[in-house]
């Protein structure tokens, strides 16, 4: 098996290892209620042990990581025939994973000062303090996620365009199509897909990548 396969399944490996820290940040239960000033204060994060929070980041680390080979293997495929696509991949899935793991730190990290303020019953004081995290914080979120995206359309380019040897239907395989399948099972049920399958959904996304670079590879 050659290099880009192996970093291909390690991206792969590393999609999942984020969707488990997905579920151990953002699995909430049916009665979870959004509060506060911009509603991201979520009611459940008091019954939740911190634990979670800090276990959710290392699987984010150990997962952000591995996906980055798995975008490695991409870039150094797709350079073999468009040096130029290549380029602005391996510019985008650098700023997406430092940008994936930064969004993933500071939601892990809100409900941690929530739940230390409240532990003095002051909602209105743990709720000024996140919307002031919030505004501190918006820029570089938005533009870590927005890499992210942006990386999964190179790839959809590289696939259509034949820089990565796998079948033409692989661009369904990516974390935006990935995140439009869970937000669409949320708004259409969302009684019943109140936590699953859409918390996941952008980091198995991002884990498809590492396959199709282990496909194209193989």
């Amino acid at each position: 098996m050659n290099i880009n396969a192996i970093f291909g399944i390690m991206g792969l490996m590393g999609g999942i290892l984020c969707a488990v820290g997905d579920l151990l940040f953002d699995l909430k239960g049916k009665d979870n209620q959004k509060l506060g000033t911009s509603g991201n204060i979520d009611s459940n994060w008091l019954k939740m042990s911190y634990w979670r929070f800090g276990v959710s980041i290392l699987f984010a680390f150990v997962g952000d990581i591995l996906a980055g080979f798995g975008y490695l293997s991409l870039v150094r495929q797709i350079s073999q025939t468009d040096q130029t696509l290549a380029t602005v991949t391996a510019v985008l899935c650098y700023i997406g994973i430092i940008g994936g793991f930064f969004v993933h730190t500071v939601l892990c990290i809100q409900p941690v000062i929530y739940k230390k303020i409240m532990e003095t019953n002051q909602f209105r004081l743990a709720d000024d303090t996140l919307e002031q995290y919030y505004k501190m914080l918006i820029a570089p979120f938005f533009i870590g996620y927005g890499s992210m995206l942006a990386g999964a359309v190179c790839v959809i380019i590289a696939i259509l365009t034949d820089a990565l040897n796998v079948p033409k239907w692989f661009v369904l395989l990516n974390p935006i199509v990935f995140l439009i399948i869970g937000v669409s099972f949320r708004k259409i049920r969302p009684d019943k897909f109140y936590d699953l399958p859409g918390i996941i959904m952008p980091s198995l996304g991002l884990g498809m990548l590492g396959m199709i670079a282990a496909v194209s590879a193989l």
